[in-house]
């Protein structure tokens, strides 16, 4: 499958379809895509070339992911990040994910030896968590749970909070994070605020609990929106 801006026409789209298919000779199905709505970010878009099927396995630094894209968000933009996390974890090092969605970041982190208890709340992302971390066998390291990651008891070296507005979320990550332990922050930024708003909420929230924080690195993700970055800050929380 290969994917297509929603913002053509439907003729331009229909157009720019087959073309991709002509261009990407092992592909079936092109889809349009379009935004992520929702708390269970589903993604809106349609095929406009091929056979109507949109699911596919996608393979990136030697992870498989199974996903459909008419049922779930999958973003291109966060390749590097995906990667990155997996070459950060050590083996045996006890990881939150907070929002693992089809498993972009639990993977690469349990492909690197770590166990990750990996919380979503949308049941065909948990569907596919469930599958992927079969696919790249890692089951016996990853503990899928269905629901809120509020609800979740756990105890991490290392939490990452990949959404947007994952500041909202902080006491739930700070309670499981150990003394020592690192934080991944991720928000979607004005521009000229990153990265100094989402360490002044990290900086509120780490006053409220009664803990420190050494603020470790700032990276800019990927392009949001106009104006707007994907960033992400990481800091070890004492």
């Amino acid at each position: 499958d290969v994917s297509a801006e929603a913002t053509l026409d439907p003729d331009e789209r229909a157009t720019v379809g087959e073309a991709l298919l002509e261009l990407h000779g092992n592909a079936d199905t092109v889809v349009a895509r379009g935004g992520i709505d929702g708390t269970c970010r589903d993604p809106t878009g349609e095929v406009v070339a091929g056979v109507d099927d949109t699911k596919t396995v996608h393979v990136e630094h030697g992870t498989e992911y199974a996903l459909d894209l008419a049922e779930v968000m999958f973003s291109p933009g966060n390749k590097a990040e995906r990667a990155r996390m997996g070459r950060l974890v050590e083996s045996g090092e006890r990881v939150f994910d907070m929002f693992a969605g089809i498993g972009y970041f639990t993977l690469p982190m349990a492909r690197a030896g770590a166990s990750v208890t990996a919380a979503e709340i949308d049941p065909e992302s948990y569907r596919l968590l469930v599958e992927n971390a079969r696919l790249n066998d890692v089951s016996e390291r990853v503990r899928a749970v269905f629901g809120d990651c509020r609800t979740v008891e756990t105890t991490a070296d290392r939490v990452v909070a990949g959404y947007y507005d994952a500041y909202e979320y902080l006491e739930t990550a700070l309670d499981a994070l150990v003394p020592g332990g690192i934080l991944h922050l991720h928000e979607a930024t004005p521009e000229p605020l990153f990265p100094n708003r989402p360490i002044d909420r990290l900086e509120t929230a780490v006053e409220v609990a009664d803990r420190s924080v050494d603020v470790l690195e700032t990276r800019v993700v990927k392009s949001h929106s106009a104006g707007v970055v994907h960033g992400v800050v990481d800091a070890r929380i004492g």
